[in-house]
């Protein structure tokens, strides 16, 4: 076991061995990087900094699921509207059914997800993980998210966790990163957002402050 004070090794940026340890998660369900198939469409990874290893994206039945549920939605309020099936020989009612179901599927698309050994991406936007210089629990709607910014001025805005930790093994190299950059005292990360990401107490420098917790969490 490794000291609490002394994070796991980086992997080599290619190979993205050796593999980190399993990282805490607050997120129980469970998507593993699909080995029979290629991704479809993902938007352009970093250049230079080491090969894509993990990566997470809906399946297309997902996508559909996402659209007909919506479109069950819509025809429920319409039928209740119209207080029956009148509403179907409504065009408008028809135009915003399908409007809103194929921005729901167009949306389920845009859930991708990627990670090298020292980098994540989330759709077009990603991060330096070994060079986070801020890192911010916050709610974004009904997500919990996490804001990213490295020193090169590359950032992630609003990254939902429940996306991220999903696929344990592309976490698992995230979390890394991030220990070595709040160990390295150069990342700005405040008291709650230690305590729900479970970094020890004992790495980097102590979180400041009222409401700083000091639980040993390793």
């Amino acid at each position: 076991m490794m000291h609490t004070s002394d994070p796991p090794p980086i992997p080599d940026p290619i190979t993205g061995e050796p593999r980190p340890p399993r990282a805490p998660r607050i997120e129980t369900r469970t998507e593993h990087t699909s080995q029979d198939r290629q991704p479809r469409n993902p938007p352009p990874p970093p250049s230079d900094i080491g090969p894509m290893l993990e990566w997470l994206q809906p399946p297309v039945r997902t996508q559909y699921a996402v659209a007909a549920m919506t479109a069950g939605i819509l025809a429920t309020f319409g039928t209740l509207k119209y207080g029956g099936f009148e509403w179907i020989h409504d065009w408008g009612v028809w135009a915003i059914l399908i409007f809103f179901s194929w921005i729901m599927f167009r949306g389920a698309r845009n859930h991708w997800t990627a990670a090298g050994a020292t980098w994540v991406q989330w759709r077009s936007s990603w991060v330096d993980t070994y060079h986070l210089t801020r890192i911010r629990f916050s709610a974004d709607g009904p997500n919990r998210v996490l804001r990213l910014k490295d020193t090169h001025g590359n950032e992630i805005h609003s990254f939902k966790i429940s996306q991220i930790q999903s696929n344990p093994e592309l976490w698992d190299l995230v979390y890394n990163g991030i220990l070595h950059s709040i160990a390295s005292g150069n990342c700005d990360i405040d008291a709650k957002t230690r305590r729900i990401l479970q970094i020890p107490y004992e790495l980097g420098p102590r979180p400041t402050g009222k409401r700083a917790d000091r639980r040993r969490l390793w």
